[in-house]
């Protein structure tokens, strides 16, 4: 792992702009408009807009489980980074706010709320789920009962030295095998996330790029909706999709808001470019 690239990466925020929506009778309070870091969740951020909004509301308080969130017209997913549904949002060209609206209406039936807890849950889940990938769960199921809610909790206090403690672990194994396959969550737009079994190399034992891992994905991995992003949702290799997304000349692959080359080594992408869940979140845009 290079230390310099993973601090600059983990240092990176976006703009947000909470807007409620909930039709009171004096009008909606004013946005509330924070920085987020990209490797944080909404579970986590919400709690703080709503006490700002029912600071500058008079009527009713509004609690996190009366609310749901829309962005660019979808309802968000709550249990993916913000980093990643602000890359979606194709907000980088002129590094403009991520709009979410907070709505007090009755939720549509895609959208599932999670709370600080839940998605600590489904976090830990993430992680070992990458682990398996990588190691076959032989560094998680080593760790110590204390080490993976350290994890976390680099992430709740935002503290890169308790973070860098813990994915060093994870990414550099002390035998220094080869990681059997690749944690990769791809996205196009208006569809599911898609995930395979890449390996690091190809047969004949040259590496693979990041470019060629993501057209493995798009081929190999089903079309298919899943409420959360658990390892019974993963795809396997055999299976046949067909993908809108842009063909490989076209596409360009954007990870912490970063166009990354096509030829990026995938073994330095996973080892640099992870978000704390250990996962390498690679969203698909058009040039």
């Amino acid at each position: 792992m290079d230390y310099e690239v993973s601090r600059k990466v983990w240092e990176s925020q976006v703009p947000v702009q909470f807007t409620l929506q909930a039709g009171g009778p004096l009008g909606d309070p004013l946005p509330f408009y924070t920085m987020l870091p990209r490797f944080t969740y909404l579970a986590l951020a919400l709690p703080k807009a709503l006490s700002s909004f029912n600071r500058r509301d008079s009527g009713d308080p509004i609690l996190s489980e009366k609310v749901w969130l829309e962005v660019n017209g979808s309802p968000v997913k709550m249990y993916v980074p913000i980093g990643v549904i602000y890359d979606q949002a194709n907000l980088l060209e002129n590094d403009a706010i991520l709009e979410i609206s907070v709505k007090t209406t009755q939720p549509p039936e895609t959208f599932q709320m999670v709370d600080p807890d839940m998605v600590k849950a489904m976090f830990m889940q993430t992680v070992k789920e990458a682990d398996y990938l990588k190691t076959k769960s032989d560094i998680t199921n080593s760790m110590m009962v204390d080490e993976m809610p350290q994890l976390w909790r680099s992430i709740t206090n935002n503290n890169f030295d308790e973070y860098w403690t813990m994915v060093q672990k994870l990414m550099d194994p002390k035998d220094g095998k080869d990681f059997t396959h690749v944690p990769l969550r791809v996205y196009v737009k208006n569809q599911p996330f898609k995930q395979a079994l890449i390996t690091l190399k190809h047969p004949n034992g040259s590496l693979r790029t990041i470019g060629e891992a993501v057209s493995d994905v798009l081929q190999l991995s089903p079309s298919s909706e899943a409420s959360t992003p658990t390892s019974e949702s993963s795809a396997s290799s055999g299976a046949t999709t067909s993908s809108t997304s842009p063909n490989s000349e076209e596409r360009r692959l954007i990870s912490h808001g970063i166009d990354i080359p096509a030829h990026t080594p995938l073994i330095f992408a996973s080892k640099n470019l992870s978000y704390p869940d250990n996962f390498v979140h690679i969203v698909i845009a058009s040039n």
